[in-house]
């Protein structure tokens, strides 16, 4: 009997979006919470404290790693990625770098005529490539890092597999060729040059070792550019749980007591995957969504500051490389609704435990689907389940269409949290991890943004209805909110992403907005707050005084 109620509240509230969206107008919050909120529910009184937190969400927080074969290959571009960007905001970062930073070939200055080798299965990155970057970035607002090959330029006996993706032989010459001409194409939106990726996957070289070739790399652009002030990044270790190799570099760096270590490193990046598809790893929804996802999370980002403490604070931390999932994603994991919801809540989480900055890897140009074996002509271009956009299908991709992914929903309801927002303590507990998420922050003007997420999985005949009652620091007057929702079925599982609606409106393929997420009246009396939250639905509520 139960089973039937969820069914058939699903179905109402597919019936109200969907019909909204065609004819024009946005469902309101009220509307679709009345045919979903009628069943059992999970009572929380959370209370909201002023703990004078320094963290903030940052106005360039979020950002997106590329594939620099992705890169080489044309595909970031204008064209392609502007209203993308655009449609999140107009601050961000993209990084250029991942595994296949040492599979191409840079041909700039006196290499730019050179036979490209047959290692190089990555591309050709070159001038052509940056005056399209230079074009997306003077459009977007947003900023770049680069990746340097490391692979291609140590000493070989230094790499742990020469026979898997041998890299093309490089000179430092030739990697300080191509950084010179991003900084003279790019200027200030050229942020940084990270050192290889991922090094103790593909190198045995020590963190020691890695911090003394990241000072000649340093040496090299800074004699190139004197000007461009342009520092390293690192030292980009794996996604293991614990932080052990950013533990060693950062030994490493501070027993240097020769070198500034600020004037040669601009951030400690790390890289963090909660689940793996890597050999016979599988993640579930159940996994993704769970308590130990959230806890996991919370000891490597505090791992991660502990390092950023030990460095006086001196130095950005950021995780540059992120996702659901390893390897390409986990297939109806990576790529269904319980992804934005997931990446809701971990960039927020991310950005309360004070790390500067969480990119997700994402496509550029690709059909959603498998990463292409090695084989493959398409190898290592990025085809992947996790990205934030990806094509339907050919025509779409010819047609320079890219169809927002669930993960681009959660990242774009982050994004209605206003930068510069000062994160308050809310005291939910972790044995209600499994129904809610919770976070506040407060605004420079006294405003409040509550973030509440209801994990449940809507399709499940156990889901319940969080109403929660919020106690404030200080009385408000007013409130709003937009809440993320999708109206499919299958509930956490739907990999329709056309079910799934910001405030009523989702983004086309094009990368616009149907419109402007719209937010409805929630009742605010003084200190307290009362929101209901629907399973499998976020609400980002927004008060003032």
């Amino acid at each position: 009997m139960r089973r039937r109620w969820i069914a058939g509240r699903l179905v109402v509230a597919t019936v109200i979006v969907s019909a909204t969206i065609a004819g024009g107008s946005a469902a309101t919050a009220r509307e679709v919470n009345a045919a979903q909120a009628d069943g059992p529910t999970s009572d929380f009184v959370l209370t909201v404290t002023d703990t004078s937190s320094h963290a903030r969400v940052l106005a360039d927080f979020q950002g997106f790693s590329v594939e620099t074969a992705d890169f080489a290959h044309g595909f970031v571009t204008k064209e392609l990625m502007a209203e993308r960007l655009k449609t999140l905001g107009p601050r961000g970062v993209i990084r250029l770098g991942g595994y296949s930073m040492d599979l191409v070939w840079p041909a700039f200055g006196p290499y730019r005529d050179d036979p490209v080798p047959p290692e190089a299965i990555g591309g050709v990155v070159d001038q052509s490539d940056l005056d399209k970057l230079d074009e997306l970035l003077d459009a977007t607002g947003w900023k770049v890092t680069l990746g340097a090959p490391l692979k291609g330029v140590i000493d070989p006996s230094k790499i742990k597999n020469p026979s898997r993706d041998p890299s093309p032989r490089l000179t430092l010459e030739q990697v300080v060729a191509e950084v010179k001409a991003a900084y003279e194409t790019l200027g200030d939106d050229l942020l940084g040059v990270e050192l290889g990726n991922e090094y103790d996957n593909v190198t045995t070289l020590t963190e020691a070792e890695l911090w003394e070739t990241m000072k000649q790399y340093r040496e090299a652009i800074h004699e190139a550019v004197p000007k461009a002030r342009l520092r390293m990044i690192g030292p980009s270790a794996n996604t293991s749980r614990t932080n052990t190799r950013l533990n060693g570099f950062v030994t490493a760096v501070l027993a240097d007591t020769s070198t500034d270590h600020a004037e040669v490193l601009g951030e400690l990046a790390s890289h963090w995957y909660p689940g793996s598809h890597c050999g016979s790893s599988n993640l579930t929804i159940e996994a993704l969504m769970s308590p130990a996802t959230v806890t996991n999370t919370r000891a490597k980002l505090a791992g991660i500051m502990a390092e950023d403490a030990r460095v006086s604070g001196s130095i950005k931390s950021t995780i540059n490389e992120s996702n659901s999932a390893s390897c390409s994603g986990q297939p109806d994991v990576s790529n269904a609704y319980a992804t934005s919801l997931w990446s809701l809540d971990y960039l927020l989480q991310a950005a309360q435990s004070g790390v500067s900055r969480l990119q997700f890897h994402t496509n550029t140009a690709a059909i959603c689907g498998d990463f292409k074996p090695r084989e493959s002509p398409d190898y290592p271009i990025s085809y992947r389940y996790y990205g934030a956009f990806c094509a339907a299908d050919q025509a779409e991709l010819d047609a320079n269409g890219l169809s927002p992914t669930p993960l681009y929903y959660g990242i774009w309801a982050f994004r209605q949290v206003p930068a510069g927002s000062r994160f308050l303590s809310v005291d939910l507990a972790d044995a209600d991890l499994d129904k809610l998420r919770a976070y506040a922050l407060k605004g420079s003007k006294g405003t409040m943004t509550v973030v509440l997420i209801n994990v449940q999985d809507p399709a499940s005949a156990t889901s319940t209805t969080d109403r929660v009652t919020l106690r404030l620091p200080s009385p408000y007057r007013a409130g709003r909110q937009v809440v993320l929702r999708s109206a499919a079925p299958e509930g956490l599982a739907s990999t329709d992403v056309w079910a799934i609606t910001l405030g009523g409106h989702r983004v086309l393929p094009s990368g616009v907005a149907t419109g402007r997420p719209k937010a409805t009246p929630v009742d605010v009396a003084g200190k307290t707050v009362t929101v209901t939250v629907p399973p499998g639905t976020a609400s980002i509520v927004s008060l003032r005084t």
